[in-house]
Formats: structure tokens, sequence, C-alpha cells
């Protein structure tokens, strides 16, 4: 993430910190991994008018996440691309990537497969080189399957729509659809004081239903006209670090908890990105006893607030 001559710190929320003034519902799909046996966290998820399908995922063993060693990898498929899966973090076991699609309906497969060379790819040396192939590990074999729900559109608000007060409400709207199983709303405020900036986020269950409308209070988002002040108030619970594509690495959930400390500053404006998900669930593949396999389409819209 470039940062802006200055201090950037990027900061999510799984729970909406902001809970007083903005909450959701509970997250239905997000089932937990298993205590014993095998278990998988699953997302793709497919931006409107984008060929490119975010993936993201994570396998674990007795309730434990498992990073991937000794050649084993993940692999995705589409019905045009097939990519692995790298590490946010070494050694992590949270694991991203993006594939081409030209048929969203053929959806995504997500597979662990052995194959030393292909795992080392990244690497700054030869593949040929200082290979060291232990055998496939236990994981080896499992597959899941992900289908997308209908695309979700936004229809409002337009982009840098310009909103002057924080009593101001922001309107979403997009057409609705039967294949949705839940709604999410992302969003990503970064607020700007010269040539520095602090960006944090939220995520939010909307629920099951989907009106094709949701709307929440600007203030609800930025805090109260004393924003430093606000912001010093809720700072401890601000606590997840973003390390990666701000939009789909906190939608993903795959982010390692980490404290952070912010200096005070004078507001300038500040950018809201607002993402909508159209979510569903997916069977879980065969010697999965846990978690989840999630299709998701979205739509993002930013928007800009200037006092």
């Amino acid at each position: 993430m470039p940062e802006i001559l200055g201090r950037i710190l990027a900061v999510v929320t799984l729970g909406c910190v902001l809970s007083a003034c903005y909450s959701g519902s509970s997250d239905s799909l997000r089932e937990p991994v298993a205590l014993e046996g095998f278990s998988a966290t699953v997302q793709a998820d497919l931006p409107a008018g984008a060929q490119v399908i975010n993936v993201a995922a994570s396998f674990y063993k007795d309730g434990r996440k498992q990073p991937l060693v000794g050649g084993d990898i993940i692999e995705a498929e589409s019905d045009r691309d097939a990519v692995i899966l790298r590490s946010l973090e070494n050694l992590s076991g949270n694991y991203r990537s993006q594939l081409q699609t030209d048929d969203p309906a053929a959806g995504v497969t997500f597979t662990i497969v052995h194959d030393p060379e292909a795992a080392r790819a990244d690497r700054w040396y030869p593949v040929d080189e200082l290979l060291v192939d232990p055998g496939p590990g236990e994981l080896v074999g499992l597959s899941t399957g992900v289908s997308f729900p209908d695309p979700l559109v936004l229809d409002a608000p337009i982009g840098n729509e310009l909103y002057t007060d924080r009593s101001q409400d922001i309107v979403l709207t997009w057409a609705t659809s039967p294949t949705t199983e839940q709604i999410r709303l992302s969003t990503v405020q970064t607020c700007y004081s010269g040539d520095r900036s602090v960006q944090w986020g939220t995520s939010a269950i909307l629920g099951a239903t989907d009106t094709g409308t949701h709307t929440l209070n600007l203030g609800a988002l930025i805090p109260a006209t004393n924003f430093i002040n606000s912001v010093t108030n809720f700072i401890d619970q601000l606590s997840l670090i973003i390390v990666s594509s701000i939009i789909e690495a906190y939608s993903f959930g795959l982010i390692r908890p980490q404290q952070i400390e912010i200096e005070t500053f004078q507001l300038d404006h500040c950018t809201v990105s607002l993402t909508i998900f159209r979510e569903i669930s997916n069977d879980l593949g065969a010697g999965i006893s846990g978690g989840y396999a999630i299709g998701s389409t979205s739509d993002t819209v930013t928007v800009r607030f200037q006092p």
C-alpha cells in the first residue's frame, strides 16, 4: 500500500468497532472451523463488471490454521485460468490470489496439491536448485468448489458524490436477487490532513433479506466533529492492520491482529469507499468437516466528505 508522504495507518474492524452507532446482523454463512479433523475457510469474489476473481483460502487441522510447507500449495481453477494462492505473510496460513474468468457460472475450484517446483516459483533462486521434497502433506487432496450468486451492481450513490455534514445519510441502492443468502457491507474511510492520512474500515452483515437498499449515517463512519478526540477514544479497538489490497484483504478476514497508535492532526477531507457483497454458501468438499466456502459478487463506490 503506497505511503502518502507520511504515516499511513491501514486499520480494519471485522466486528464493526463503531457498534454504538453502526452495527450489523450475525454472520450465518461463516461457520466455525472444527476442533477435530480438517476445515477450510474459502471465499471467491467477483466484482461488478470484472473478469478477474479475487480468491482467498485458509485450511485447518484440529482447529489450528495450517501453513503449507514442503511443496504443498493451494491451487484455484476457473473456466479460463489456474493460479497458485500465495501467502500474505510467511507461514501465516492465509493465502490469496486473482484469476481470470470468461464464464463466472463455472465457478472456482480450490484444491491442495503437491508441486514442489511450483511452490518455489517465487523464490529468488532457480527452482531446480535447493529443492528438497519431503513428499505430500496430509492436506493434499482436499478440494472444494465455489459458485457465484447473481451479479450485484450499485445504482446509488454515484462516484465522488460530495457530503458536507456528518448528519447526512448515504443511501445505497441495487437490484435485488433471489440467489442472495446474505448481504454484507464493508467500508474504508481515509481521512487527510495535509500530506498525511489515516485509514480504517468496518465490515458488517446487513442480513439475509436482500432489500436492495441500505441507509447509513455518515457520522457513523467518520467520528464526531472533534475528529481526533473521537478517534483516540476508540483507537485501542482498531486492532487489525491491513497488509494488502484494502478491500479484498479485510473482507476475506485474512489479517493478523496488531495494536496500533495514531498521532493527532486536523481534518481536511475524507474519502469513504463502500462495498456491498452478495454472498452465498457452498458445500465443503469431501473430508472437510468445518468452516465455510463462500461465493460472492460485489460492487464498490467511493464518495467524498469535506466539512
